[in-house]
């Protein structure tokens, strides 16, 4: 990478453009961006001898990232630069002095928001913040955050962001379990994570009548690629996937479901990590015995009953499969009816 200020500046500024999908950038294009970055940094502008030594110099050191090129298209008898992964980029990993300051200062307006009970995710994110980029004089291994790198389809983690932001249509090799491989053309909306994985959620037209939207698993793709000549259908701009998904645990659901109340009674130890990990937002107590200590009475064991308004699904099954004895489904038929079916398996599987 390059030694000097100058040549740092408009590498920087030539990888942004590379990875920009929004517009196309033409040989004058990029000589005006280079020039306008070096202006805001009172630095000499250049001409365009040095910015095509630069592409060229580029060129080289991209070809050290496999699979990776910037690509020259041809529009007419012009011809537009671009990275073939706009995911991709030089920099992941150089952060600059200015850079880390400007960090630290978001860091610093982010605080203020700390204790209010909208913000609490904050307190993560400026953890995570301060130990990435080792600020505050944290060092590496001070706190660990959960995460699976070795989870297939992360790889492809910018690339749907980067379709998402861009109003890009993606055509995506989608392989279900169970299924043949087939190729998916996903308008793409949102990514979710959920039990350390990642989903895509987005408008797929043949699914388009039966579901609103779709949702697909990184793990579960081989390849995504930009459809440049489908329109792109955006959301309705009122959509609000928060709430859209509010009435489920995870991201199995049925549109045409509706919520209805659950009852779980349970005993401890699992009231414990129930009450202080709810398995939903709408998780309330209510009812509770007056004993509420260990006790192996079975006349009296103390128990607490929960109530959940929504839709139960494979989620709320395996969520609740960790605490199936010691705990009782009161309300809630078809929830009973698979732990129930779940506990049938395990004794056939594993017979005395």
């Amino acid at each position: 990478m390059p030694s000097n200020k100058n040549a740092y500046i408009r590498y920087r500024t030539l990888d942004a453009c590379f990875r920009n999908r929004r517009r196309r950038y033409f040989i004058e294009d990029l000589l005006e961006e280079v020039n306008d970055a070096l202006a805001y940094y009172n630095a000499t502008e250049v001409e365009m001898r040095t910015l095509r030594a630069d592409i060229r110099h580029m060129e080289l050191e991209v070809k050290e990232y496999q699979g990776v090129q910037i690509e020259k298209m041809h529009d007419g008898h012009a011809i537009y630069y671009r990275y073939n992964d706009p995911s991709f980029t030089l920099f992941k990993h150089e952060l600059t002095e200015e850079e880390a300051q400007m960090i630290a200062d978001t860091i610093k307006l982010l605080s203020r928001f700390k204790g209010l009970p909208q913000f609490d995710w904050i307190e993560e994110t400026l953890a995570r913040l301060r130990q990435s980029f080792q600020l505050d004089g944290t060092e590496v291994g001070m706190v660990s955050f959960t995460q699976n790198p070795d989870l297939n389809g992360l790889q492809y983690y910018g690339r749907l962001f980067e379709g998402i932001v861009h109003h890009q249509v993606l055509s995506i090799e989608y392989h279900r379990f169970g299924r043949k491989l087939r190729k998916r053309i996903i308008h793409p909306y949102q990514l979710r994570q959920w039990n350390n994985r990642w989903y895509l959620v987005g408008y797929e037209k043949r699914q388009g009548e039966r579901f609103p939207y779709v949702v697909l698993a990184l793990d579960r793709m081989t390849g995504v690629e930009v459809r440049e000549n489908v329109k792109f259908v955006p959301k309705d701009p009122e959509m609000d996937f928060d709430d859209y998904y509010y009435d489920i645990v995870g991201i199995s659901l049925n549109p045409e479901s509706k919520p209805e109340k659950v009852v779980l009674k349970a005993y401890y130890p699992a009231v414990w990590y129930i009450e202080t990990k709810p398995l939903h937002p709408s998780q309330r107590v209510v009812k509770k015995n007056e004993n509420e200590n260990e006790n192996d009475n079975e006349n009296s064991k103390p128990y607490k009953l929960f109530e959940l308004t929504l839709i139960p699904n494979e989620e709320l099954v395996q969520a609740l499969i960790v605490y199936a004895d010691q705990l009782e489904v009161v309300k809630g038929d078809w929830l009973r009816n698979q732990l129930r079916t779940r506990a049938e398996n395990i004794l056939k599987n594993m017979p005395m």
